[in-house]
């Protein structure tokens, strides 16, 4: 199952463009996601769906490269490189996502780690 959770992940960094929908179907129904990993958890599909939509409000193009993939157990960590196109520029953006995902195949928890000087360095050139 570890290839298969590792799939799963893939598939959901690439739902992003399709859709919060689509996104929201890769995730367990009690689901909990950071956006930061320093935040509290958003839990549920409701409070994950309204922050998908707050997220793609604020830019009109998004790409995902994963760059590294790591599979423990139920875990599946991604070293990627997340584009989005905001304010008339292209923003990148060095993320690690940890994911947990269940035996059914769908996503429980996920944690992102970024660095918001980064993002903000961007802004600013």
């Amino acid at each position: 199952m570890t290839d298969s959770r590792e799939a799963v992940v893939r598939s959901f960094m690439g739902s992003w463009k399709l859709g919060v929908q689509e996104s929201l179907s890769y995730l367990s129904p009690d689901a909990m996601y950071r956006v930061n990993a320093w935040h509290e958890p958003l839990q549920g599909i409701e409070a994950i769906g309204l922050d998908f939509e707050r997220q793609r409000s604020m830019w009109t193009e998004f790409s995902c490269e994963l760059l590294n993939t790591a599979t423990v157990g139920d875990t599946v960590f991604t070293e990627r490189m997340d584009t989005v196109h905001t304010a008339g520029k292209d923003i990148a953006i060095h993320s690690v996502g940890v994911f947990e995902v269940n035996e059914g195949g769908k996503i429980t928890n996920w944690r992102d780690y970024f660095d918001m000087k980064e993002i903000e360095a961007q802004f600013t050139a």
